[in-house]
């Protein structure tokens, strides 16, 4: 199949993409390297979220806008992503049907709670959102707040209050309003998606059947159910649950979704998350063949992006590929390093499940993982032909 041809994606897919530099630790990003226009395959995808815009005040700004020091070496400065919003005039000249949005926030960005808490705040953020859409010519906005109220036994690194759940739905009240009355002035439709947790304790936080009349989508941040921070390894972004799971079980794509459509969220409300990133750990043992073991370390902190699976351990012999077929999951393990990851295979079987349950289509973090457009453009062909 030619995919080049094609006009579009007959379901949305989603994909944020970074303003930070490509890479996939902190040295490989003081390099400052940053994706083009000509890197960007529109005719895999229906929108871009631009990550991330964040607050100063009750103001959006995007840091790599500016100059900053490197993370490894503060005497490096890596340059400022000038030419951001030219790229992405490029983009949507190139391809008239995308859409490019601005995502607000990402996890520990701080100054939602504080934001949201009155009116007049709300107020001059929604006006400097819309300043955005007018100026960039963008198609709506992202709210990434990770998280309101937050979960029970707390440890979020930003600032989080009871009254979270009840202004967070007023915030998108006025913002759903404002963009409504701003669309029929641009004469084109805007867009409110919020980005959310894959855990229940969102469900019992917050009143999402009030927030479903605001959105156009629920992106559902179905990844990271294991990291750095789990006590052995195990899948990151499983469909389904594994009995085998030392967690009880563990938790998975599936349960998450299930929990949000028998809380009353609409399916056609729902993107699934996609992580275009690998999660992994050293000194693993090979029982097992190494899942669900404890280990001697986290590796790659940040995430291991797609094009370095494919450049240093794919092509690696050491590694080999194992695949769960009760989680419908792939992972390798060359005896020492385990990583958890998504594949070609794995995504088939997610765009199958996303046809059977109705759901609205795709969500991917994010694009420059995977900036040479393989899952992608596995994504697709499985959309095509399944």
């Amino acid at each position: 199949m030619d995919l080049t041809k094609k006009p579009f994606p007959p379901i949305p897919i989603v994909a944020y993409i970074r303003t930070w530099p490509i890479g996939s630790e902190p040295a490989d990003m003081d390099r400052g390297q940053r994706w083009g226009a000509d890197q960007i395959r529109g005719e895999l995808l229906t929108t871009l979220n631009l990550a991330f815009g964040h607050l100063d005040g009750n103001k959006i700004y995007i840091r790599d806008l500016k100059e900053r020091p490197g993370v490894t070496d503060e005497n490096i400065i890596i340059p400022a992503f000038d030419n951001l919003f030219a790229e992405i005039a490029t983009l949507k000249q190139r391809y008239p049907h995308l859409k490019v949005n601005l995502s607000v926030g990402g996890y520990g960005a701080e100054g939602f709670s504080d934001l949201a808490l009155k009116a007049e705040h709300r107020t001059e953020f929604i006006l400097d959102a819309l300043n955005w859409i007018s100026k960039y010519g963008l198609d709506g906005i992202d709210l990434d707040w990770e998280y309101p109220v937050g979960p029970p036994e707390g440890g979020l690194p930003i600032v989080t209050r009871p009254e979270d759940a009840e202004n967070y739905v007023l915030l998108l009240q006025e913002m759903r309003i404002a963009l409504d009355a701003f669309a029929k002035i641009l004469n084109r439709p805007l867009t409110l998606t919020v980005a959310v947790p894959a855990s229940l304790w969102f469900l019992e936080a917050i009143d999402v059947l009030a927030v479903q009349e605001e959105v156009d989508y629920f992106k559902l941040m179905s990844y990271d159910y294991y990291g750095g921070w789990s006590k052995t390894t195990g899948h990151a972004a499983n469909l389904y649950n594994n009995p085998d799971d030392p967690e009880q079980g563990g938790w998975s794509t599936d349960q998450a979704v299930t929990a949000f459509i028998n809380a009353g969220v609409k399916p056609e409300k729902i993107l699934m998350g996609v992580p275009f990133y690998a999660r992994a750990w050293r000194g693993v043992p090979s029982q097992n063949n190494g899942l669900y073991q404890e280990y001697a370390e986290a590796a790659y902190p940040d995430g291991l992006t797609y094009m370095d699976i494919q450049a240093k351990i794919l092509t690696d012999p050491s590694f080999k590929r194992y695949w769960d077929d009760l989680a419908k999951a792939p992972f390798l393990y060359n005896g020492d390093l385990w990583i958890t990851y998504e594949d070609a295979e794995s995504l088939a079987y997610k765009v199958e499940y996303i046809k059977e349950k109705g759901l609205a289509g795709i969500m991917i973090w994010e694009y420059a993982h995977d900036i040479n457009a393989e899952l992608l453009e596995a994504l697709n062909r499985s959309i095509e032909e399944g």
